[in-house]
C-alpha cells in the first residue's frame, strides 16, 4: 500500500503484479520471461516471490481494511432469506448500480469486471454467495479509513434498505444455511474453485457462499522490520480470531474460522516453525507456494480444476499431460489461491483471521493490529509474549475457533495485547485518531477484558431473531428491522 515504488494492483481480485513486472512495468523488467514462458525450476518461484510478493518498500506505512456483508432480506418478523446477486429484481448488483448512479462516493460499474470503484480509490466487489465486499484505499490514518468506509457504506445501506435488505456483517450468516445459497459467480475461476474444494468436503461451499470477514491490510516494511512484522502478525492471528469471533454455533465460537480450518490444509493456516528464529518471509512463502495443491489450470480460455495431492512443485517437476509445464501466468493464478491466515501480497500483510463485525467495530481490529505491528516496542513485546506459540500456531488457531476467549491462555494473551495496543496507538495520534482509539478501548473493555467476544452476546440473543438482528446491525433497528 505504501511507497513511491509500489505498483498498485489494477484489479480488485487476483494478483496482476507478476504480469506487470514481466511486461516491463515492475521490478522484474530486466528478466527475459514472458507471462506465457514455462517455469522450469523451483528457483523461478523463489525469484518471483522475492521480487514480486515481497518487494522492498519505501515511504510511510499505510493501512486499510476490507469489509464483507451479507445482503439479508428482512420482513416485519425478522430475517427472510438472502438477496440474489444478479438476474432478478431487485438484485445485489442492480441495487449497487442504482446507488452508484446518485452517490458522490461510489462510481459506476467498471466496464471490464463485476466491480464498482469508489471515488476514494477503493473497490466494491462481490463474493460467490452475493456478499458485498468493500476494500478501502490505502490510508495514512485510521480517521481516513473510517471516513471512506462510513461514506460508502452509508450510501449502500440506505439504498439496500429501501428494498428491505439489511447489509449484515457477521462471520457466518446465522439464518441461512449454505445449502440454500447458490454459487453466483460463474467465471471459470470460481466454478473450478468450487469443484476442487468440493472434493475435500463441504467447507469450501461454506467459505465461498456463507462467510464474511473484516480483513486488515498492513505494510510489511523492509529488512528486519519486515521479518518482525511477518512473525508478529502470525503469532497474533489466532488471538484476533478469538477476540473478534461473531459466528458461534455447532460447538464452536467461530464457524467461519472452522470452515477455513477444514478447507484445504495445503493452502491455509500458518507456516511450520519450530521456533521464532525459523520465520523468514520469502522462504515461508516459497515453501507454501510449492507445497500447495494446484487448484485449477487455465488453457485456451478453459479453466480445469486441479486435484488434491498434486502440488505446484509437482507440476514444475513432472509437467502436465495436456497443459505442459506451468507458466508465469499459472504461478500468478496459483499465488492468488493461497489462503493463509496472514497472506503476503506485494509487500502487504493481509490479516485474514477476523470474523465480520457490526459496523461500529470495523476499525477496532485495524487500530489494534496496526498499533501492535507498526510500533517497534509493542511489536517486540508481542513477539516476546507469544514466542511459546510459534511451534503450535495451527493448534492454537483450532482452539481460538472452538473456544474463543473461554480458552484461558488466549484470554490472558488477549488482555495483554489489548493494553499494549492502546498504549502504542496513543503514542502515534497522527496515525490513530483519538475517536478510533476510544472506540477500540470501549470494545476491549466490553468484551476482551471480560473474557468474551461479540459472539458471546450474539449467542445469547439468537432465540429472538429480531433482537439478534437489531444487535448485529444496529443501523437498521430504528428503521423497523427489530
Amino acid at each position: 500500500m505504501a511507497g513511491k515504488n509500489r505498483v498498485e494492483p489494477i484489479t480488485p481480485n487476483g494478483m496482476p503484479w507478476l504480469k506487470l513486472a514481466l511486461s516491463g512495468m515492475g521490478p522484474m523488467s530486466d528478466n527475459e520471461h514472458s507471462s506465457s514462458s514455462p517455469i522450469n525450476d523451483v528457483s523461478d518461484v523463489a525469484e518471483a516471490v522475492d521480487v514480486v510478493v515481497w518487494p522492498e518498500q519505501e515511504g510511510p506505512d499505510l493501512f486499510g481494511v476490507e469489509v464483507e456483508a451479507f445482503p439479508l432480506l428482512v420482513n416485519d418478523k425478522g430475517p427472510a432469506g438472502r438477496l440474489p446477486l444478479q438476474g432478478e429484481h431487485p438484485s445485489v448488483v442492480g441495487i449497487t448500480a442504482n446507488v452508484a448512479a446518485t452517490s458522490s462516493h461510489i462510481c459506476d460499474r467498471s466496464t471490464e469486471k463485476l466491480a464498482f470503484p469508489t471515488v476514494a480509490g477503493g473497490w466494491i466487489t462481490f463474493e460467490p454467495g452475493a456478499q458485498i465486499e468493500h476494500s478501502s484505499a490505502p490510508r495514512k490514518s485510521s480517521a481516513d479509513v473510517r471516513s471512506e468506509m462510513t461514506a460508502v457504506w452509508d450510501d449502500l445501506r440506505d439504498g439496500f434498505w429501501e428494498h428491505n435488505v439489511c447489509l449484515l456483517s457477521l462471520g457466518v450468516d446465522p439464518w441461512n444455511e449454505t445449502a440454500t445459497i447458490p454459487q453466483q459467480l460463474t467465471s471459470g475461476r470460481y466454478v473450478a474453485m468450487e469443484s476442487y474444494l468440493a472434493t475435500r468436503g463441504n467447507a469450501g461451499a461454506t467459505m465461498m457462499r456463507n462467510t464474511c470477514s473484516v480483513q486488515v491490510n498492513l505494510d510489511a516494511g523492509s529488512g528486519d522490520t519486515r521479518r518482525e512484522r511477518w512473525l508478529a502478525s502470525q503469532l497474533l492471528s489466532p488471538v484476533l480470531t478469538a477476540m473478534f469471533a461473531t459466528s458461534p454455533g455447532n460447538g464452536v465460537w467461530s464457524r467461519r474460522a472452522q470452515a477455513w480450518q477444514q478447507l484445504d490444509p495445503t493452502r491455509t493456516g500458518f507456516p511450520s516453525w519450530d521456533h521464532i528464529a525459523d520465520a523468514d518471509p520469502v522462504s515461508d512463502t516459497v515453501a507454501r507456494a510449492l507445497a500447495a495443491d494446484v487448484m485449477f489450470i487455465v488453457r485456451d480460455g478453459t479453466t480445469t480444476p486441479g486435484r488434491a495431492g498434486w502440488t505446484f512443485g509437482d507440476w514444475i517437476r513432472e509437467g502436465h499431460p495436456t497443459a505442459g509445464r506451468p507458466t508465469w501466468d499459472d504461478l500468478e493464478s496459483h499465488l492468488s489461491t493461497l489462503f493463509t491466515e496472514v497472506r503476503p501480497r506485494h509487500g502487504v500483510l493481509e490479516l485474514r483471521g477476523i470474523d465480520g463485525l457490526a459496523q461500529p467495530w470495523w476499525h477496532v481490529p485495524l487500530v489494534l493490529s496496526a498499533a501492535l505491528l507498526y510500533d517497534q516496542a509493542a511489536r517486540g513485546r508481542v513477539i516476546e509474549l507469544f514466542e511459546p506459540l510459534a511451534s503450535k500456531l495451527g493448534e492454537v488457531w483450532q482452539r481460538a475457533a472452538a473456544f474463543g476467549l473461554a480458552d484461558p491462555e488466549l484470554a490472558i494473551l488477549a488482555s495483554s495485547v489489548a493494553e499494549l495496543a492502546i498504549e502504542a496507538a496513543r503514542r502515534d495520534p497522527g496515525c490513530f485518531d483519538g475517536v478510533d482509539v476510544v472506540t477500540a478501548e470501549s470494545f476491549l473493555n466490553e468484551f476482551t477484558l471480560q473474557g468474551q467476544s461479540p459472539g458471546d452476546v450474539l449467542l445469547g440473543k439468537m432465540s429472538n431473531s429480531a433482537a439478534a438482528l437489531a444487535w448485529a446491525a444496529p443501523e437498521h433497528a430504528p428503521g423497523g428491522a427489530a
